[in-house]
């Protein structure tokens, strides 16, 4: 009998539901039946509706099962991610390095169940931690997730560092490489450790995508401030599109993102607020230009409207521009909820005001605003536009 009927947590679904199914088809079907089975699972477990119960603890188990069973052609790669994207769903003390920002807003009745869920799943993962990590040295993708998920947990795993060292500079292929040099630069940024990420790039690279990724590493790792050429990899990297999650899993797939975030933690260093405007202003403008250049449009004839709808933001819930706006939020106005009372229209500098505008007339949304302290200010602003 499979692991699939062996979880005592699959009663507590409705009859509505089909986790069992689900689960025996992640484990016994081909390897396509595998990843939309569990792409099925974790969309039903992290949908918006879908508060996650406790009891949905004893899962972990039967899936490492089956990512440790070897030579068996299931989709690791995908139930990976879903454990990441649990973990990330689950966190209750503010969010790592390299995740997209939380759309589910924590209520504190549920705080408690999230908490005693991510703590379980992180033990069982510590627990079997050898096992699972033991993925590293399979499958491109699968060893890309696990570096991610290893990056997600790594202050609950002493072995992480050697382990992310060891893919950066030893990894079967370039992408398994540059998925761990981000994760190990963070790593080695926690425990303050210096860390020169040319030593693992080598020389320079016409790819966008790698220098990017260049510049978060020097970023999270370096002692020195950035020059000029660093600065204009982050705001080009802030408009590249998004990949594929299971190729590069950071951020779902959104390096802008992770280049915003990346951008958010060096300007805090040494920078005024007008020049983090500044910086923003410039990111904002080279984002909002690509993605209206690659963007794809989903278009709806109802009557005889047409309504066009970002195919990124349908899926995501953000795209491009909406990732680079929270990260300028975050830069500019890192005062969490308190500060919206202490926030005056009248007093922000003008190039602070100028680049919430350019976000306004270009029809950007930033639904964290409230998060930030940023809420009055924007409203203040879109009266004077209208």
């Amino acid at each position: 009998m499979g692991t699939a009927y062996e979880a005592g947590w699959l009663h507590a679904f409705g009859s509505g539901d089909y986790m069992p199914e689900l689960l025996n088809v992640i484990e016994n079907g081909s390897r396509e039946q595998s990843a939309d089975a569990a792409h099925s699972l974790f969309e039903q477990l992290c949908s918006d509706g879908n508060e996650m119960d406790i009891a949905v603890c004893g899962l972990i188990h039967p899936l490492i099962d089956i990512l440790t069973v070897q030579n068996k052609s299931v989709a690791k790669a995908t139930i990976l991610n879903g454990i990441a994207q649990v973990l990330r769903l689950t966190a209750t003390r503010g969010l790592p390095f390299g995740v997209t920002p939380n759309a589910r807003i924590q209520h504190a009745a549920g705080e408690n169940e999230a908490e005693q869920l991510a703590a379980r799943w992180l033990v069982a993962l510590r627990d079997r931690f050898a096992d699972w990590t033991a993925l590293l040295h399979e499958d491109e993708q699968a060893a890309i997730q696990a570096i991610y998920v290893i990056h997600l947990m790594q202050d609950a795993a002493p072995e992480a560092e050697d382990l992310l060292l060891h893919a950066s500079l030893d990894g079967a292929s370039e992408r398994v490489r540059l998925n761990g040099l981000i994760a190990l630069a963070d790593c080695r940024r926690r425990l303050h450790k210096p860390f020169n990420p040319s030593l693992a790039f080598g020389q320079h690279r016409d790819d966008v995508r790698e220098e990017a990724v260049r510049s978060i590493c020097m970023v999270l790792a370096g002692q020195e401030p950035l020059g000029q050429y660093e600065w204009e990899l982050l705001i080009q990297g802030c408009a590249l599109p998004r990949f594929d999650r299971i190729q590069f899993p950071w951020a779902d797939g959104a390096i802008s993102s992770v280049c915003a975030q990346a951008a958010c933690l060096a300007l805090a260093r040494s920078t005024s607020r007008e020049e983090r405007a500044d910086f923003w202003m410039k990111a904002l403008e080279r984002t909002i230009q690509a993605h209206r250049q690659c963007s794809r449009q989903v278009v709806w004839e109802i009557g005889a409207s047409t309504v066009r709808w970002d195919e990124e933001w349908l899926q995501w819930n953000w795209n491009g521009p909406m990732l680079v706006a929270d990260g300028m939020l975050s830069s500019l106005f890192a005062g969490g909820r308190d500060a919206e009372a202490e926030i005056e229209p009248e007093n922000e500098p003008p190039v602070v005001a100028k680049v919430i505008k350019l976000c306004l007339q270009c029809q950007v949304e930033m639904p964290n605003a409230g998060r930030y302290g940023a809420s009055r200010l924007i409203r203040s602003l879109y009266r004077h536009l209208t």
